[in-house]
């Protein structure tokens, strides 16, 4: 399926495109033309490369880890789970500064 996008000052960039006229000297030979072949590159950069990977392996990872839960729930019930408050905010504060760097 392609959807046409019309514009009132664009110039088609595909379809009714006139290769461009040929040059002539004034001793009627055809001149020579130095045009350059438009090319339409597509590059991907390290960064997206290896954001593409981490993707692939988040996705083939489970969304929940049944052991921890499991390992959590039971010292909760236990009255044995206990909290870091310092290490909680030290890991809070390198979260929030790696999206600085």
């Amino acid at each position: 399926m392609s959807n046409e996008i019309k514009l009132s000052n664009a110039t088609p960039l595909l379809g009714n495109r006139k290769p461009p006229a040929k040059s002539v000297t004034t001793e009627g030979t055809p001149a020579q033309s130095h045009t350059v072949a438009n090319v339409d590159r597509v590059s991907v950069t390290d960064t997206a490369s290896r954001l593409q990977k981490i993707e692939e392996q988040l996705s083939a990872m489970p969304d929940i880890n049944h052991a921890k839960v499991a390992e959590i729930k039971k010292a909760i019930a236990d009255g044995t789970f206990s909290l870091d408050p310092k290490a909680i905010a030290d890991k809070l504060v390198d979260f929030e500064t790696s999206f600085k760097r």
